[in-house]
């Protein structure tokens, strides 16, 4: 099922990801509508140059203090029925992953991914404690990170999360010793929870790998053309937002995203000030297959 469209969640902290998400994205879909969510819990931010170079949009809200991960879940809530990804900041695309995912018509497509029994207290929820809070509640076994999600809007409501969230501005959790802090551990208790009573449907895929476990000799920056042999993203979760993409693990890719944001802008204000005739010949010289 074709995906309309790409919610980015960020705030003004993790700017510098998300210039390297879009870039990645427009590297290999130059068209498909993005709309970043803005949280400004850790301060306003001007995301112009964004909107102008790469041709995103904000997503509109009176909310301006998202929180933790929650802004990912006011997509979720519109009125209309919408196919689209969306995805935390500090991910980039290797590749066509869209291909990938329009292949499936489930109404959510989770990342298939390793979810070793131990790290789910520490990130989603304490099964014990849930199953006080909720004794119909089945554990499904498995857990997806969920900074990287295919969604349909219009199918969950505010209403579905309100026993577990308290929508103020920042959201806060009700049972903070149950769930992980930010949305994670809500959001797979609620689509579990909706799928055990086959309300949603719901599929993983292989489509994410994540920086800390990705050999750093996987991807080459190379191969990262039309033809890229890569159909799938790059997650950073849990690195420090702060840290010097020199000093992560991957942080190549994340370089040589940063590099090709940077070389739109000045493609884009060299065009813009070259005139209508240098566009021509440029034009001309790209049709006969040289650089104009």
């Amino acid at each position: 099922m074709k995906i309309d469209r790409i919610y980015i969640a960020g705030h003004k902290l993790d700017l510098h990801f998300t210039q390297c998400c879009i870039a990645s994205i427009r590297r290999w879909y130059p068209h498909i509508p993005i709309t970043l969510i803005k949280d400004e819990s850790c301060g306003s931010y001007s995301t112009e140059d964004l909107e102008h170079y790469s041709n995103v949009d904000c997503f509109k809200t009176p909310r301006k203090l998202l929180g933790f991960g929650f802004g990912k879940l006011e997509a979720l809530f519109l009125p209309t029925k919408e196919r689209c990804l969306i995805l935390d900041s500090d991910i980039v695309f290797v590749g066509k992953v869209l291909e990938v995912l329009e292949q499936h018509d489930e109404d959510f497509i989770v990342a298939d991914a390793p979810s070793p029994p131990a790290e789910v207290p520490l990130h989603y929820f304490d099964i014990a404690r849930l199953n006080e809070l909720d004794p119909m509640f089945k554990f499904s076994g498995f857990t997806f990170n969920s900074g990287q999600i295919v969604a349909t809007t219009g199918l969950l409501k505010r209403a579905d999360f309100e026993p577990v969230v308290n929508f103020s501005e920042p959201p806060t959790l009700r049972y903070p010793g149950t769930f992980a802090p930010g949305e994670q551990g809500i959001l797979n208790y609620v689509l579990f929870k909706k799928l055990q009573e086959g309300k949603i449907s719901l599929r993983r895929v292989s489509f994410m790998w994540w920086a800390g476990w990705l050999d750093e000799k996987t991807v080459k920056t190379k191969k990262l053309t039309n033809s890229s042999p890569y159909p799938m993203l790059v997650h950073w979760a849990g690195f420090d937002q702060n840290a010097s993409f020199d000093a992560i693990r991957n942080g190549h890719l994340l370089r040589h995203f940063e590099s090709y944001y940077k070389s739109r802008i000045t493609n884009h204000e060299t065009g813009e000030k070259s005139g209508p005739m240098r566009r021509i010949v440029r034009f001309t010289a790209d049709l006969l297959g040289k650089r104009g």
